[in-house]
C-alpha cells in the first residue's frame, strides 16, 4: 500500500478538538472514475472559548459554568491572540500555501479559500483526481486533537479514507461512513477491522454539549443510473447524505449489534449502487 502523503493545513484542524463545526464533502465522478472532490468546513471558536473558561474556573477551584463576564474576557483574549498571530487559531494564508504542496500522485489542488468573521472561520478545498481511489492517500494535518478533550478525534484528518468505490462489473458500488468526533474506542486501534466491537470512550457531558450541533454531509454526482441508494435527499442528479452526532452514534450502536465489524456500517452509512 502506498504511503499516505500529508497535506499540511497549518493548524486548521485544531478546532476540531474543541469546537462546533459543519463538514461537507463532495464527489463528482466521471465515467472513467476520475473527477473532483471537495471539502468545506465551517468552524466556530465559541465552544472552544467556553471549554477554556470552564477549565480556568476549575483550576481556580470555582464550581459551576463560566459566567457571562468570564466568557466575554475569554473572547477578547482569544481574538487579541488571534490578531497578533500568537494564538491557536489557524493562519488562513498559511493554510492555502501549505495546501498547494505535497499532494498525492494523481491528485491536484484546483481551488482553496478561507473566510474569517470574528469567532467563525470557513475554509474550502477542491481537488481534481485521475482515479477516485487516489483520494484515500490524502491526509490533512497540522495541530491535531492530541492533548484535547478525552475521546475527541479529528474527523477531517483523513476526509476520504472511509470512501470506497468498487467496480462490480456491470455496477459500481460507492460506500462511506461518517466519523464520530467524540467516539474513540478503548483498547482497539482505529484501523482494526472490528474496532467498533470495543466499548466507546466515556465522554464528558460538557464535551457532548459542545458537539451537539455537529453536522457532516456528502454530495455525490455521477453520470450513471442509480440502482439503489440510501441518500437522505436528492437535488437533480446529486445525491445528498446528512448526519448529526445522534445519527452517527446510532449507526455505531447498531453496527455493534450486528457483530461489530466495520462492514456493519454498509447498510447504515452512505451507500449507492450505480449501473454503468
Amino acid at each position: 500500500m502506498k504511503k499516505a502523503i500529508t497535506v499540511a493545513l497549518a493548524g486548521a484542524c485544531l478546532l476540531l478538538s474543541a469546537g462546533c463545526f459543519d463538514i461537507e464533502q463532495t464527489l463528482v465522478l466521471e465515467r472513467d472514475l476520475s473527477g473532483k472532490a471537495g471539502l468545506r468546513v465551517a468552524l466556530d471558536f465559541e465552544p472552544m472559548i467556553y471549554i477554556m473558561a470552564a477549565m480556568k474556573r476549575g483550576f481556580e477551584g470555582k464550581e459551576g459554568p463560566p459566567t457571562i463576564e468570564e466568557l466575554a474576557v475569554g473572547r477578547q483574549e482569544f481574538l487579541a491572540k488571534k490578531k497578533s498571530g500568537k494564538g491557536d487559531a489557524p493562519d488562513p494564508k498559511q493554510i492555502q500555501a501549505d495546501a498547494k504542496k505535497n499532494l498525492p500522485p494523481g491528485v491536484r489542488l484546483l481551488d482553496s479559500g478561507v473566510e474569517e468573521n470574528g469567532l467563525q472561520m470557513k475554509f474550502h478545498f477542491l481537488f481534481g483526481f485521475d482515479h477516485v481511489k487516489k483520494l484515500a492517500q490524502l491526509k490533512l494535518s497540522g495541530k491535531s486533537a492530541k492533548g484535547g478533550p478525552p475521546g475527541v478525534s479529528n474527523p477531517v484528518e483523513s476526509p476520504f479514507d472511509n470512501l470506497e468505490v468498487v467496480d462490480e462489473g456491470k455496477t459500481i458500488l460507492v460506500t462511506s461512513r461518517p466519523k464520530n468526533p467524540i467516539g474513540g474506542e478503548k483498547d482497539k486501534p482505529a484501523e482494526s477491522p472490528d474496532a467498533v466491537t470495543a466499548e466507546p470512550v466515556e465522554v464528558d457531558p460538557e464535551i457532548r454539549e459542545v458537539f451537539k450541533n455537529f453536522r457532516v454531509a456528502w454530495r455525490i454526482e455521477a453520470p450513471f443510473e442509480v440502482v439503489e441508494s440510501n441518500a437522505t435527499r436528492k437535488e437533480g442528479k446529486v445525491l445528498i447524505w446528512e448526519y448529526s452526532l445522534d445519527d452517527v452514534e446510532r449507526m455505531e450502536k447498531e453496527a455493534r449489534k450486528k457483530g461489530g465489524k466495520a462492514k456493519g456500517f454498509d447498510d447504515l452509512g452512505l451507500r449507492v449502487r450505480y449501473r454503468k
